[in-house]
């Protein structure tokens, strides 16, 4: 029986719905506790159906009643988001990249539970000359230590709940590690809550793909990496029926397939076929996906399917890449399924990825929807060190994971969902990208992704169902545009200690009116570059990241 929090997540009264550098993603130790006012941005506008063209729509009443009790309340969103069990249906499928970051994460010490995250958020210890590991947590903030049993598989399915909420097929979830290490549990957890999950949803199942993390494994000893004693750890997870299976063979994923050799691969397969039983074929996330990798890859992804890991700054050519992969995908019997997500932000690797708030994620979205792939990998559902976790997060709070339900439905039925309700989303930072930190605690600053200009502006995205005027107060002035229905997109510039305010406004009257959840700042210790956003239709989030590094300071 689903918990209290697993049952609020239809109202959104606590809703929870993620090179050197990459390998800091891996969690230390295993788990212990178990410029112009004018920009090219401003005035950008996606027309949208009317509600009487729109496809979604005309049996909103119907898909109501027909949605499961996890499902979100349309309430909460622009558009009137079928049942899951419909978008289920459809031969487009999404799935996300889960990492190393569960629900809750804690270390007892001495009899006394401690919240990793929080010490994560805080800039001390190995991590004071970046500002802190992370600079975001998942939500809803849940207690430590937990008092149920089970909590473990509870917060995995918490986590696939959440997913499945806005249209999320299924998880890559990536280990490196066996049956020996505690983390192992994520795995088990995971399959054991989606098999629960399936077998209360059979029309709507939650699949799972053990992802192999093969840029870690190939930094392992060969004792710690023999690819016949890693198929007998993946073999274990047999019986569970959410593992997924693509043309009757089981998928095994893998992050950076390309750093471990063919031979590697031939034998794990091998293994898992002669001793096991197992027909498996491989979802490969390629890091450098050069015709070469693709090639040598391709003998073991041959009736799968294949990625890229990347996630594009917006003044990006979104379809460049995606058209030639697809191609090549398409000639070679290995359909491309193209990474889409919203942000990057790793401090570790002193990189940033700038997203121009909502751009890149509506952007890397629509180019999936016009050029037809039939999967794409959501980069990432829980990844809050790289800083591009979907799942709710007290920085991002609801924004994104609420647009990706409006993408997931438009990706799944082919057609833009019909606008109903109006929504404001906002993102802007907490202090202009050109504040100096102080460089006695940080010595390296922050460098923007392929050399894009930061952009010190706040950011507004509208869904409108008629059109209306967007206004965003910055600094004491007011900036405005008069814009039609549909998705609209408009920015203004970025002031120091200030709280951003944002308006619909029609007829002179205000329709809907908020104000930022972050206070912007001048002088800053650490450099924190994350985007923080939100939305006219959820209240802010328990525990929101209001604050810098320097305030996180134990």
């Amino acid at each position: 029986m689903p918990s209290l929090f697993f049952s609020r997540l239809k109202y959104g009264f606590a809703l929870l719905a993620g090179a050197a550098a990459l390998s800091a993603c891996a969690m230390p130790g295993a788990e212990p506790g178990d410029g112009p006012e004018q920009t090219e941005l401003q005035g950008h506008d996606v027309s949208t159906p009317s509600a009487e063209d729109g496809a979604l729509t005309a049996d909103a009443a119907g898909a109501a009643a027909a949605k499961a009790s996890f499902e979100m309340s349309n309430a909460l969103l622009a558009f009137d988001m079928p049942p899951r069990a419909e978008l289920a249906s459809s031969e487009y499928k999404v799935f996300a990249h889960w990492h190393n970051f569960p629900v809750r994460q804690f270390t007892t010490t001495g009899g006394k539970a401690v919240d990793n995250y929080t010490g994560w958020l805080q800039p001390t210890g190995t991590y004071a000359p970046i500002g802190g590991w992370l600079r975001d947590r998942p939500v809803p903030i849940l207690p430590v230590p937990p008092t149920e049993t089970d909590w473990r598989k509870r917060d995995m399915r918490l986590d696939i709940e959440t997913a499945a909420a806005v249209g999320i097929d299924g998880f890559l979830i990536n280990f490196w590690f066996g049956p020996t290490d505690s983390r192992w549990r994520w795995l088990t957890n995971m399959m054991d809550a989606a098999d629960e999950f399936n077998a209360a949803n059979p029309a709507a199942p939650f699949h799972v793909i053990p992802n192999i993390d093969s840029h870690i494994l190939a930094n392992k000893e060969p004792e710690e990496n023999n690819p016949r004693e890693r198929a007998d750890h993946v073999a274990t997870l047999k019986n569970h029926p959410s593992w997924m299976k693509r043309n009757g063979k089981y998928l095994v994923g893998s992050f950076r397939p390309e750093r471990l050799s063919p031979s590697w691969y031939a034998e794990f397969f091998d293994q898992l076929r002669t001793r096991h039983g197992i027909d498996a074929v491989m979802w490969g996330t390629l890091l450098e996906p050069t015709e070469a990798n693709r090639s040598a890859m391709k003998p073991f992804m041959a009736g799968a399917t294949f990625s890229r890991w990347d996630i594009l700054p917006h003044s990006s050519n979104f379809t460049s890449s995606l058209d030639t992969l697809k191609a090549w995908g398409d000639a070679n019997g290995v359909p491309y399924s193209p990474p889409v997500g919203h942000t990057d932000h790793r401090p570790s690797g002193h990189k940033v990825v700038e997203t121009a708030g909502f751009q890149t994620q509506y952007k890397s979205w629509k180019a999936a929807i016009d050029t037809g792939v039939k999967m794409v990998q959501i980069l990432t559902w829980n990844d809050h060190y790289e800083g591009h976790a979907l799942r709710p997060n007290s920085a991002m709070q609801y924004a994104t994971y609420d647009l990706t339900a409006y993408y997931t439905t438009w990706f799944k039925t082919r057609r833009q969902p019909a606008i109903v309700r109006d929504v404001l989303y906002y993102a802007h930072r907490m202090h202009p990208s050109g504040a100096q930190p102080d460089p006695a605690k940080q010595p390296e600053l922050f460098t923007s992704k392929n050399n894009v200009p930061f952009l010190d502006r706040v950011f507004a995205l509208g869904m409108l169902r008629s059109s209306g005027r967007i206004q965003i107060t910055s600094g004491g002035m007011s900036h405005g545009k008069d814009v039609a229905a549909g998705l609209q997109f408009f920015d203004a510039p970025l002031s120091v200690n200030d709280r951003p305010g944002f308006q619909l406004v029609r007829n002179g009257q205000a329709v809907l009116d908020l104000t930022s959840a972050f206070p912007t700042r001048d002088a800053i210790v650490w450099q924190d570059l994350m985007y923080r956003a939100g939305s006219s239709s959820r209240p802010v989030v328990d525990g929101v990241q209001d604050d810098l590094p320097h305030d996180r300071l134990p």
